[in-house]
């Protein structure tokens, strides 16, 4: 396990550079455990930096660095500035892979992969690379359906995506033993702690004075206007844009039309449909890797 604790005295953790590895991010454990459950990971896998933990492997083939940012704009942020900097001379691009609400094209458990995204409700968009966009519309990939759906789910690339920020601008606290969900670390993690903690401490009261009240008024994340909604990949790729690194996002809907139980939206649809949802993302991530050339 390498270990940096101050960026001064390590810019870029040494790690073989020698082929390039894709960044895969994830925001929260289920996310993140469905990824992992594609990769092989290396014989000395895990690497904490700034205290985020980042586990090295392959996907198919492909040298992956996995790590799980945490919910919202400000961790995504805060997460891919760290592996960008740790990472330097290793990282060749960036793959966001998790779950969204859908609306309009997308439903429950459908994938899509948004040709461009936007941090601002649609008065600006960022397009995502071109070169792995070619790359996924080239993809076929069986998904999962969620129990009693009627129909089978679809891929969709192209089309537009948001991330917006539900917490103040403020950093969610990941919560220690917080399950799925709200947890801090992978539930199949090769460095699971009992004691591991995240940024929980440091979160935790700001989150309360300044994100509570907004993070609590609870509206659809469903808008036609947008394939896939979520509070991560647009700002993670503002990161990658910004140091000239290709990114794309794959989002698996856990929300939105085509519920076989007609529950009322989100949040009642996201905690029934998130497993599918990142099931199906992780399937499109492992199959993209394997399709696309590489950084």
């Amino acid at each position: 396990m390498v270990v940096a604790t101050e960026p001064e005295e390590l810019p870029d953790v040494t790690v073989d550079s020698s082929e390039q590895r894709t960044l895969v991010l994830t925001a929260f454990p289920v996310e993140a455990d469905e990824v992992l459950s594609h990769t092989t990971l290396d014989p000395d896998p895990v690497v904490i930096a700034d205290g985020r933990h980042f586990y090295l492997g392959s996907i198919r083939g492909k040298k992956v660095i996995v790590a799980m940012t945490g919910i919202g704009l400000v961790n995504a942020t805060d997460t891919t500035e760290t592996a960008l900097t740790y990472f330097a001379s290793t990282v060749g691009a960036v793959v966001f892979s998790g779950v969204a609400g859908g609306a309009g094209r997308t439903g429950i458990a459908d994938v899509a992969i948004p040709a461009r995204w936007t941090l601002d409700h649609g008065k600006t968009f960022h397009p995502v690379d071109a070169g792995m966009l070619a790359a996924a519309e080239t993809l076929s990939v069986t998904l999962q359906s969620a129990r009693r759906m009627r129909h089978e789910p679809l891929l969709l690339v192209g089309g537009d995506g948001c991330s917006y920020d539900n917490n103040n601008g403020r950093a969610f606290p990941g919560i220690p033993h917080g399950g799925g969900v709200f947890g801090c670390q992978p539930r199949t993690a090769p460095d699971r702690s009992f004691f591991y903690t995240g940024n929980f401490f440091r979160a935790a009261w700001p989150w309360l004075r300044h994100g509570l009240i907004n993070n609590a008024k609870v509206v659809s994340a469903a808008d036609p206007a947008f394939d896939a909604t979520d509070s991560e990949t647009a700002a993670a790729q503002a990161v990658a844009d910004a140091r000239g690194v290709p990114f794309l996002g794959i989002r698996g809907m856990s929300d939105g039309p085509g519920d076989p139980l007609r529950l009322p939206g989100f949040p009642f649809q996201f905690f029934v449909y998130k497993k599918v949802a990142a099931v199906n993302a992780a399937r499109v991530t492992a199959a993209f890797l394997q399709r696309w050339a590489g950084p």
